[in-house]
């Protein structure tokens, strides 16, 4: 391994780190990371959207953060001379990075939570889809509903595209 792909890793391992040893949400040391690539947290309002949101999560940063970290990290590596590394950029599976990264920091149901929850949210979901067929949109990576009504841009959760381009 040279030392170009030897310093990407070394710095995808360390923000990955950092973004699963933050509190619940983010705290002020992933605030700090944030910063020091130039990213803006998530406003208030949208991080208390999200911990209310279908989308549990037990700690850590949320996803569509740590998203960011990796794609200005990717951008700031891109101008490399290393072959390898190029490789390594070019095949970095984003979604993948992200949906473990959710896998790690959701909470453990388990089968008896699922039949809690689905008793509880039956009839808030259930209510008239006879009728009227509701369809929800879903994110594809990670399956978090729409949480804005024209939202058509990127989940807010996780930060994939919701809608392919034309």
């Amino acid at each position: 391994m040279d030392e170009a792909t030897r310093q990407f890793n070394q710095e995808i391992e360390r923000v990955s780190g950092a973004a699963f040893q933050s509190a619940r949400g983010g705290d002020d040391n992933w605030n700090k990371l944030l910063e020091s690539y130039d990213i803006e947290p998530l406003d208030k309002d949208i991080k208390e959207a999200l911990l209310n949101s279908e989308m549990k999560i037990a700690r850590g940063a949320f996803p569509v953060e740590l998203r960011k970290v990796y794609e200005k990290i990717i951008e700031k590596h891109s101008s490399t001379n290393s072959a390898e590394l190029k490789n390594i950029l070019s095949n970095f599976d984003m979604e993948g990075k992200i949906k473990a990264y959710y896998q790690k920091i959701k909470p453990f149901g388990g089968i008896s939570d699922i039949f809690k929850n689905a008793s509880v949210t039956i009839t808030k979901y259930s209510q008239g889809m006879q009728k009227a067929k509701h369809h929800t949109m879903k994110c594809k990576s990670c399956g978090s509903p729409r949480l804005e009504e024209m939202q058509y841009d990127n989940c807010l959760f996780c930060g994939s595209k919701l809608f392919e381009p034309a």
